[in-house]
């Protein structure tokens, strides 16, 4: 896959899992929005949630985006970095206006403000490898 077909297929609505390293017990996978800024992904977590304790404890990680559809897929592999929402401002908007239909992204918004903002917190994987592989045929 070349640059120019791997950024159309990262900017499309693909759930991307995350493959986090659980204490002894395999590998813990999460199903996550995200966006791909031509260098990193960046998605958003809690950190009350078991992936973001993970990536303290071990940065590495994995990510691959597939479609199921076309069969192309995209794996990532590197070092997270755990950074602030203020660093990356948008990121909420950006998923939002990837993932949610404008006729609904009112709702949808509206929805989300219960979630406590502060407690949020931006992971970027800038890869030290990516594969991927678009399927011309069957």
């Amino acid at each position: 896959m070349d640059a120019e077909a791997l950024q159309a297929f990262l900017a499309k609505p693909h759930d991307a899992i995350i493959s986090t390293n659980r204490v002894g017990k395999g590998s813990q996978l999460s199903p996550v929005w995200f966006v791909w800024n031509g260098e990193s992904f960046l998605f958003s977590t809690q950190r009350a949630s078991v992936k973001y304790a993970n990536i303290v404890r071990d940065p590495n990680i994995s990510v691959i985006v597939n479609d199921p559809v076309t069969h192309t897929y995209v794996v990532a592999y590197g070092h997270a970095e755990i950074v602030g929402l203020e660093r990356y401002p948008e990121l909420g908007n950006a998923i939002v206006e990837k993932y949610i239909p404008a006729d609904q992204r009112q709702q949808f918004s509206a929805a989300n403000q219960a979630i406590e903002r502060a407690s949020r917190v931006v992971i970027v994987l800038k890869p030290a490898k990516v594969v991927g592989r678009a399927w011309t045929a069957l």
